[in-house]
């Protein structure tokens, strides 16, 4: 494939503090940050999105853990031809069908458009872990947004949770789902961190599912000698998304909702109604909702300006049998910025991710890169081979909270959940449909959260991307 060559000086962006001058020519793009801290050259080559090994097949299902043992659905078919909706969902993933499910429930005619296979992006390719909360941590959200503000913040994420239980329990879906989950910290800033949670969490928030573990409670369920502590949540838990994906899709169809797989959409035309067209034919709309997120791909310029795409890896090893460490089945994660996740899988495996490329890119050894992550929490499995490897974009947004939004001419958008999809998409999808059906109270609880331009030119996202990259994992080399 064709490639630009991109030389970046990059540096510790910390707000005002940092300042960048950029030039370009056609074959050459130089960024200059002056910073306090100094400045680090890189050289990289400029690719598109799904060009490395484990994000390939774009629209497809790739090859992962996930699709291998996935449950079928039957391919829906193309659109070709003109029709018409009451809304139109562009995207098939956890967020368009969670809509798509509230808005049937409401009486809306329902029309979801795919671009590729249903699921194929981040909803059927993500660790799969389920929680409450967001990117943005606890006591951040509550000094960032006050008690109260931050109070209906996080009963909505506990909502998700909710959501995700009942539709398991109403249509029947087998996704491997499992409760607990513990957030982890290494270093004894992130001990501090932790607990400060933990009180607001037992007292105005309100949420009895926490308990502090120790050092010693770690290892003897986990048999890790690497972790402080950490928070042990009994409400959040993990799940095989694919499956869930392929769950949701099922119940949206046969409680009426159209949906066409390759059917890309090209264009949103505003009007009275909305046109969105594809290659073979186009869907007038009065509502629409963008439920795209880190492929939203030019169709609307204020959407797209407010996530950013960022790729993660995953590996899975080998069935474990008795050797598996993770006793009680939960998820796991720490507080890096820079993080590692995992989580036992129901055949006995450990699914591992956390490696993130500075240009989207992918590393050749990025599966032992994994492997090798993975030793430092489990140095007992250091014979165990990885058995699966894959990659897949997510979308981020610069305040760490997911971006729900009217972006005006009933066109709706709700994408960026910043690592914490496979739950807030459920409270996402049943708020969107609230607000289309002219009930905005909880919908604007969301949208009220302001969020800051990220540029759209990938001249300059690339290296913006590098830099938050860069600058989060000299924050965890540098943090005590």
């Amino acid at each position: 494939m064709p490639a630009s060559y991109i030389r970046l000086i990059i540096h510790a962006a910390y707000g005002d503090q940092s300042h960048t001058a950029i030039s370009e020519t056609d074959d050459e793009c130089v960024m200059v940050g002056l910073h306090r801290s100094g400045l680090c050259v890189i050289d990289v080559q400029f690719f598109d999105n799904e060009w490395a090994t484990g994000m390939s097949q774009a629209g497809e299902y790739i090859d992962s853990y996930y699709q291998v043992t996935g449950h079928s659905l039957e391919l829906q078919p193309v659109l070709s031809g003109d029709i018409t909706a009451d809304v139109c969902i562009i995207g098939g993933g956890m967020t368009g069908f969670n809509a798509a499910i509230e808005l049937r429930k409401r009486g809306f005619d329902v029309v979801l458009l795919e671009s590729g296979r249903i699921s194929w992006a981040a909803s059927g390719r993500n660790g799969g872990q389920c929680l409450a909360g967001y990117c943005l941590g606890l006591r951040e959200v509550d000094e960032t947004f006050g008690p109260q503000w931050g109070k209906q913040l996080w009963d909505l994420s506990c909502e998700s949770l909710d959501i995700v239980r009942d539709r398991i329990r109403e249509f029947n879906i087998d996704c491997d789902f499992q409760q607990n989950y513990i957030e982890l910290a290494i270093k004894p800033s992130q001990v501090k961190e932790l607990k400060s949670w933990l009180e607001l969490k037992q007292t105005r928030y309100d949420y009895p599912s926490v308990t502090w573990w120790d050092q010693d409670k770690i290892r003897e369920v986990t048999s890790t000698e690497k972790y402080l502590g950490g928070l042990f949540d009994t409400n959040s838990g993990h799940m095989h998304p694919l499956n869930y994906t392929l769950g949701l899709a099922r119940a949206a169809i046969e409680l009426g909702t159209r949906v066409f797989e390759q059917s890309k959409a090209i264009k949103l035309v505003k009007g009275s109604p909305n046109r969105i067209l594809t290659e073979q034919g186009s869907v007038k709309a009065k509502q629409v909702l963008l439920a795209c997120n880190a492929y939203i791909d030019g169709l609307n310029r204020k959407a797209e300006s407010k996530v950013l795409p960022v790729a993660s890896y995953i590996a899975v090893t080998e069935p474990l049998g008795k050797r598996q460490p993770i006793s009680n089945k939960m998820a796991m994660s720490d507080l890096n910025n820079s993080l590692d996740y995992f989580r036992p899988t129901a055949d006995g495996r450990i699914l591992f991710g956390g490696v993130n490329h500075p240009f989207n890119g992918e590393y050749s050894d990025s599966k032992e890169r994994l492997r090798q992550r993975m030793l430092k929490v489990f140095p007992q499995l250091d014979d165990v081979k990885m058995e699966y490897h894959w990659g897949g974009l997510f979308a981020v947004t610069r305040e760490y909270m997911p971006h729900i939004e009217h972006l005006g001419n009933d066109i709706y958008t709700a994408h960026g959940y910043t690592g914490h999809g496979v739950a807030l998409t459920n409270i996402a999808g049943r708020v969107v449909a609230e607000a289309m059906a002219g009930m905005s109270g909880r919908f604007d609880v969301f949208s009220r959260i302001r969020h800051k331009w990220i540029p759209t030119p990938k001249v300059l996202r690339v290296p913006a991307l590098a830099m938050a990259i860069w600058k989060a994992e000299l924050e965890d080399s540098l943090s005590a």
